[in-house]
C-alpha cells in the first residue's frame, strides 16, 4: 500500500497502537505493507500538522496519492507536491535505493512489454495485446505504469519513454478495460470503532 515494491507480507496499522489503541480491530485502520515500510521505516511513527492536528501521512484507502506525490520515470524517485507528500516520503523511505532502482528496471520492463503490445496491435491482435497489459498490472511498483498512464497523452511524453512505438501502444491501450472492475467499498470518513454496535444492528 506505501512503497508497490511486493505484494506485502505484513499488516499495518495506518493509525498506530500508541496513536490509538482503540482502533486494534478497525478494519479501515490495517493496511497490507511490506516488512520494510512496515517495520523498520513506520514503526510507530505517524506525525501530525501542529496546526490542525490531522495526519500528515498518505492513506491511500482514502485518497489519490498522485495528490500528493509525484513519480520520476527518468530517476526513479519520489518528489513531493504537498507537505503530506513529503513527510510520507520521509517516513516510509520511499526514495531508498532499493525501491528507485526497482522503479528504473520496472519502466525498462514496461516499455519493452509495451513495445510488444504495439507489434500485436500491428497485427490487430488487441486480445493479445491486453494480456500483456494484464502482465505489467500485476507486476510489482505497479505505480510505474501508473504513472506512464499518466503521462500518455502529454507532450513530453515522447522524450520521457523515447520509445514511439511504446508510446502508441500505451495511448491505444489507455482507457481501455483490461480486466472486469471489481467494486471496494470507498471509505468517506475515519472513525472510532463501536463494538457494541453489532448487537444493536438490524439482522
Amino acid at each position: 500500500m506505501y512503497c508497490s515494491e511486493s505484494l506485502g507480507t505484513a499488516i499495518d496499522h495506518f493509525e498506530p497502537l500508541n496513536h490509538a489503541p482503540r482502533r486494534v480491530f478497525d478494519w479501515y485502520n490495517h493496511l497490507l505493507a511490506c516488512s520494510f515500510c512496515n517495520s523498520h521505516a513506520k514503526g510507530g511513527t505517524f506525525p501530525k500538522g501542529t496546526a490542525t492536528g490531522e495526519p500528515l501521512l498518505i492513506d491511500p484507502t482514502a485518497e489519490e496519492p498522485a495528490h500528493h506525490l509525484r513519480l520520476s520515470l527518468t530517476s526513479g524517485e519520489y518528489h513531493c507536491l504537498t507537505p503530506r507528500g513529503c513527510a510520507t516520503i520521509d517516513v516510509f523511505q520511499l526514495n531508498r535505493g532499493p525501491l528507485r532502482k526497482g522503479r528504473l528496471d520496472a519502466v525498462g520492463q514496461c516499455l519493452d512489454t509495451l513495445a510488444g503490445c504495439a507489434a500485436l496491435l500491428a497485427a490487430d491482435d488487441t486480445a493479445g495485446a491486453r494480456k500483456r497489459m494484464l502482465r505489467l498490472r500485476r507486476q510489482p511498483l505497479a505505480d510505474v505504469l501508473q504513472e506512464l498512464r499518466r503521462i500518455a497523452d502529454r507532450p513530453s511524453a515522447a522524450v520521457v519513454l523515447g520509445d514511439e512505438a511504446a508510446l502508441e501502444a500505451l495511448r491505444a491501450l489507455y482507457g481501455q478495460p483490461v480486466a472486469k472492475q471489481v467494486f471496494i467499498p470507498q471509505q468517506t470518513s475515519r472513525h472510532q470503532p463501536d463494538c457494541r454496535f453489532w448487537k444493536t444492528a438490524p439482522s
